[in-house]
């Protein structure tokens, strides 16, 4: 996220003269996204929004609906909503803060006023969201943390039992990791993690898979949908992919450390009776087969 970049808000307002002020005082410095009705309200969302000015009374329902909905989701749970109204009666204005609200601006709007509040809530919101990003990623590699992992492997978990679907869970264990930093030092074995992290990012960058490293050299993807023939596949195409990727490298740097990979898949369809821990105990069992069987770019299923 480019903390510089213009924001963007989202304007959820029928009335003309008040889309015109706040595309007046906002337009200069901001990227508009305007909306008529709550409908299509829900139709613009998405996680580029950074704020959103929310009228109380639309044609199609009240504001605080739609105030609810945001609040009730994963996605959109702390995005700033100022509400806007011609209402100045305390019990509107306690209404929309007991709903969520972060703030609540009466019409007509003073650009001073406004101007200031938009800015220092989206200025917030992107620190806010920079610090949660930092906290979910591995500073070397780049990519996510054992956190994020946990958190999008429940978040999966719960979306795959509700739609009858299933989760794949890859994990992938760099062979004799301890020999290459004894050997050739620990730079080189961190840009061997590195390279490894580059590639699963590359092998894995379809809509909802998540890449992290667990810690050390051990490493993980979820891949939402798949069964375990899809999960094992994919398996084998990152084997593939790595092994391609380090050939590539050594060809125009021969000091580059080449590496093999030990790789557990599992899937499962959540129920009542499975958790998480079971699915990555099972993925687990199978990565340590891999590594009896000697590894070397190896893909065991649990079967």
């Amino acid at each position: 996220m480019d903390i510089n970049s213009a924001p963007t808000v989202l304007i959820v307002e029928d009335e003309p003269v008040g889309i015109a002020s706040l595309a007046g005082i906002l337009g200069g410095a901001c990227e508009l996204i305007i909306s008529q009705s709550l409908a299509e309200a829900r139709l613009l969302l998405s996680d580029e929004i950074d704020i959103v000015l929310l009228d109380l009374y639309l044609p199609d329902g009240s504001g605080l609906d739609f105030l609810n909905e945001l609040r009730a989701s994963e996605l959109y749970a702390y995005v700033p909503v100022i509400c806007i109204s011609a209402s100045d009666q305390i019990q509107d204005i306690e209404e929309a803060f007991r709903h969520g609200a972060t703030d609540y601006v009466l019409k007509p709007f003073n650009k001073t006023i406004l101007s200031a509040k938009v800015s220092t809530f989206i200025d917030l919101k992107r620190k806010t969201d920079m610090l949660a990003e930092a906290a979910l990623t591995d500073p070397l590699t780049g990519i996510g943390n054992r956190r994020l992992f946990n958190q999008q492997l429940d978040l999966e978990w719960r979306r795959a039992w509700r739609q009858d679907n299933s989760v794949g869970l890859v994990l992938v264990d760099l062979d004799h990791f301890k020999q290459i930093n004894d050997q050739y030092g620990h730079a080189q074995g961190d840009l061997c993690l590195q390279k490894l992290a580059t590639v699963m990012n590359t092998c894995f960058a379809r809509a909802g898979e998540v890449v992290a490293r667990l810690g050390g050299d051990e490493f993980v993807v979820i891949i939402p949908g798949a069964d375990l023939r899809s999960t094992i596949t994919a398996a084998n195409n990152f084997a593939k992919a790595v092994h391609a990727e380090l050939h590539n490298c050594l060809q125009f740097a021969k000091t580059y450390t080449p590496f093999t990979l030990s790789i557990g898949c599992t899937a499962t369809q959540p129920s009542s009776f499975s958790s998480t821990a079971e699915l990555i105990e099972a993925a687990d069992k199978s990565l340590y087969e891999a590594k009896e069987d000697g590894g070397r770019n190896c893909v065991r299923p649990l079967l």
